[in-house]
């Protein structure tokens, strides 16, 4: 097993260090590179067949995912949960001037985009597309909030960690896009328990942890519903099969909340369509009797 940490980003591979330890891997085996790369690295080693694990934030994990047919999924989640944090974690935040909001700007607006979630934020921006906005994408590999200050961008697109170079750049946060935690990623499992995803949540509502996101959307029932909804629409107006994928997925997580909230287990939804099934093939044996009683 290896496991990549990464060094340049600070913290990052402050989470990442306390990571290695409680998985107590050897000097030998820990390899180090950009956070970036690492689900590239992790994905490519596995499908040659090599046991290989890596450690990253969740938002680079989920842009690879979205821009790559990949074979790696998210074995374990550690919580960021750093008081210094805007959020307590790092987020992907839509950035704005402060004084405005959307509704206020203009529909055709230039944005400014960290190269590094370009497909997170251009599945973000089709949400206000469909409102009427466009957008013409500047992608800069740092200093976004500088191409905002200089008047080369109305919006942007970011990081946000401390919320304080986006204060001193006259932004204010507009929506969040992402919210990362650290993330043990590796190959994923032969076969989906949708049962085990089930039983995480009702372990998250239960357990009653305010940082929960989980916790937070089973408490808030009319936010759950707004994202059931939401998320639905998304669903729907999906233009590939990769979206489409992305956001179904979104959508049974939300869906497993309120059934976990409301104690409907996955059995429950079993019997419901068994018995669903077998009502229709009652009825349809039904009118072919009547049928065949008229010729």
């Amino acid at each position: 097993m290896i496991a990549f940490i990464v060094p340049k980003n600070s913290g990052l591979k402050e989470r990442s260090d306390e990571i290695v330890l409680t998985l107590d891997l050897k000097n030998d085996k820990i390899k180090i590179m950009r956070g970036e790369d690492i689900p590239f690295f992790v994905d490519l080693m596995n499908k040659q067949g090599k046991n290989v694990v890596g450690i990253t934030g969740e938002d680079l994990f989920k842009e690879y995912e979205l821009d790559n047919n990949s074979s790696l999924r998210i074995l374990k989640r550690f919580p960021w949960n750093s008081p210094t944090a805007f959020f307590g974690r790092p987020v992907l935040c839509l950035l704005g001037p402060k004084e405005k909001d959307m509704e206020s700007l203009p529909k055709n607006l230039k944005i400014a985009i960290n190269k590094k979630y370009v497909s997170l934020a251009k599945r973000f921006l089709r949400r206000l597309e469909n409102r009427g906005f466009n957008f013409e994408k500047i992608y800069f590999s740092g200093s976004t909030e500088d191409a905002f200050s200089q008047g080369i961008a109305d919006l942007v697109i970011d990081i946000v960690y401390s919320g304080k170079s986006a204060k001193a750049a006259g932004l204010k946060i507009y929506d969040k896009i992402f919210e990362s935690d650290i993330v043990l990623i590796g190959k994923k499992q032969d076969k989906f328990d949708f049962n085990k995803l089930y039983s995480v949540i009702v372990d998250r509502i239960n357990t009653k942890n305010k940082k929960s996101y989980t916790f937070k959307l089973a408490s808030d029932e009319p936010l759950l519903k707004r994202k059931i909804i939401e998320e639905t629409g998304e669903v729907v107006t999906a233009e590939n099969k990769k979206d489409l994928i992305w956001e179904i997925s979104d959508l049974i997580y939300f869906l497993f909340v309120i059934m976990a909230k409301n104690e409907i287990s996955i059995d429950d939804i079993e019997k419901e369509l068994q018995r669903k099934n077998e009502e229709k093939l009652l009825n349809k044996d039904k009118l072919n009797g009547s049928s065949e009683v008229r010729k």
